[in-house]
């Protein structure tokens, strides 16, 4: 049994840790536990009717709410306190894979083997995305939204459909990105339409609208000579919507890495506000590379995603 007990980052780190401790089970036969996701879990089909967010899905579910799963969490985390039980840390001044990391050699195939660890926020897993592709299918099944939030995205994603041959979502993330990795990433909207002016010139024989999802309230004024229209502004919906594009660009975030995953689609990371934009730059969530920064100082070691 692997259990994930340590909360890294928010929803779309969430996502692709869950998504790659599932690959690994299927694998190697495990069974997975995920308490860590107890805010997110109302969102989707599985683990809403599970309060354990078990994976293989139980065919005996135990619904819960989110002040059950908040309970969960912590006595999970009691559990682990206690030293009672296998817990296996993963430091950040190092990276950290399945294939080729001391991990298996810790785990108790017959036991309960607790995980926490910074570094599952990161890049730690970019060496494990061919077993992650193997079982996109069935990671994507189980991380399907629940039905509300999906009929939402259906209907905005047919309602744009009918009037442009191409869709691009553009994830622009403000807000909290201002101090994220001091700011590196943090990027005005005025340079997001220019890069999204550069994307109208690689398609000039079709029409194409853009799709805006953004954790800040943007101004119209900015897009004005684009076609565009606006996401639910709804944390699951937005990125699900992000994922029936036909392309999706944003600055380097899991939020839009999981819908390029989650839709397969191309994915560009900007990563230079002033490069020219090339169809090149687009690529598959398989396609993925990066490259880990140590910093003695651990909080400011990362992954720099540089395809």
């Amino acid at each position: 049994m692997l259990v994930i007990c340590a909360k890294s980052g928010q929803l779309g780190n969430r996502l692709l840790l869950f998504a790659n401790f599932i690959a690994f089970a299927i694998e190697n036969n495990f069974t997975v536990f995920n308490p860590a996701f107890d805010e997110y879990a109302e969102f989707f089909q599985s683990t809403s009717r599970d309060i354990l967010c078990r994976y293989p899905v139980s065919k005996l579910p135990l619904p819960g709410n989110l002040a059950l799963r908040r309970y969960y969490y912590k006595f999970t985390r009691d559990l682990v306190d206690s030293g009672k039980f296998n817990t296996i840390d993963i430091k950040r001044n190092q990276t950290f894979n399945w294939s080729n990391s001391h991990i298996k050699n810790e785990l108790k195939p017959s036991g309960i083997n607790f995980f926490q660890g910074w570094l599952f926020r990161d890049g730690w897993f970019v060496e494990d995305l061919a077993i992650l592709h193997k079982h996109r299918e069935t990671i994507c099944s189980y991380f399907k939204p629940a039905s509300k939030y999906q009929l939402n995205v259906n209907k905005k994603i047919a309602k744009i459909r009918h009037s442009t041959d191409l869709l691009v979502g553009v994830h622009i993330r403000q807000g909290d990105y201002q101090n994220h990795q001091d700011g590196k990433y943090f990027y005005q909207t005025e340079y997001y339409v220019k890069i999204m002016k550069s994307i109208l010139d690689l398609f000039p024989n079709q029409t194409i609208k853009f799709l805006i999802c953004s954790n800040q309230e943007q101004n119209d004024s900015d897009f004005q000579y684009l076609s565009y229209c606006y996401g639910n502004n709804h944390l699951i919906e937005d990125m699900y919507a992000l994922a029936e594009c036909d392309y999706i660009i944003g600055p380097p975030s899991s939020y839009s890495m999981w819908a390029s995953f989650y839709g397969d689609r191309p994915l560009y990371m900007i990563r230079d506000v002033n490069k020219s934009v090339t169809i090149e730059d687009f690529v598959h969530s398989y396609q993925w590379q990066g490259v880990f920064h140590y910093n003695d100082d651990w909080s400011k070691s990362f992954w720099e995603w540089t395809h």
